[in-house]
């Protein structure tokens, strides 16, 4: 959607499926729900597919705000922090501390 810059994902490398299938890790060993989000997530991610017109569409901006920029009273910087000054490759592993 272009709600997150692709340098703050984990890579997911789709050419892990050209891999030999006597391959102690390739996706076709895997548990088949996890396989089925593999697929398509590695085809996204090696696509770098993002919405065209994500910076002027008004539901994407919505988004940005509220799940990253909006705190407190709402107006996008209570923190001092717009999603142009994200640092997104620090906020790869950054997990809910309920979520660890």
């Amino acid at each position: 959607l272009g709600c997150m810059e692709w340098e703050g994902h984990n890579s997911v490398p789709p050419e892990i499926w050209l891999l030999p299938n006597w391959f102690p890790f390739h996706p076709g060993r895997m548990w088949c729900h996890a396989r089925m989000v593999y697929l398509p997530m590695g085809y996204c991610y090696g696509s770098r597919f993002v919405y065209e017109h994500a910076e002027t569409d008004v539901i994407v901006q919505a988004l940005r705000k509220e799940l990253y920029c909006s705190h407190g009273d709402g107006n996008g910087d209570d923190y001092g922090t717009t999603y142009a000054k994200i640092p997104w490759t620090k906020t790869r592993h950054m997990v809910a501390e309920m979520d660890n």
